[in-house]
């Protein structure tokens, strides 16, 4: 049987939503995470700067791996971001994600997302965020139920 971590990393590669983002998972631990994905200008908003959403969803990506890298399901109970500063376009955005606290049913978790460019990061968002473990188990046999 594979392991926990492998199951969720397989799942993960068929993350179409990910996929459209170009998010990739660089590194996934017990306690820790970290991913990144290059903006594009396809992520643009209207002030052609890089939309919140696309700064979002790399951080709730790395949340939904963190969360549900044991053996039963974690859903959000609360994610909170704040955006210090924007990103450019064309540049790679990387998220570093770490377990804070975790109970027999829930866990709180820390995630930042740092520019790089030219070898120097810049903080560009922080989120907290706060998982709830279901009873439905994570495994091969109930993949397609999920």
């Amino acid at each position: 049987m594979p392991n926990q971590f492998e199951l969720v990393k397989t799942r993960f590669d068929t993350d179409k939503f990910a996929q459209s983002l170009g998010i990739v998972l660089d590194t996934l631990t017990d306690q820790t995470i970290q991913m990144h994905m290059i903006l594009r200008e396809d992520m643009n908003n209207w002030f052609n700067r890089i939309h919140g959403g696309a700064i979002y969803s790399l951080a709730d990506a790395a949340f939904s791996l963190l969360a549900n890298k044991n053996s039963h399901v974690a859903v959000a109970l609360e994610c909170s971001i704040t955006y210090h500063a924007s990103p450019e376009p064309n540049t790679t955005l990387v998220v570093y994600g770490e377990t804070l606290s975790a109970s027999k049913r829930t866990a709180a978790y820390l995630f930042k997302v740092f520019m790089e460019k030219n070898a120097t990061r810049t903080l560009i968002a922080t989120m907290k965020s706060v998982s709830y473990k279901t009873k439905i188990p994570i495994n091969k046999e109930n993949e397609e139920a999920l």
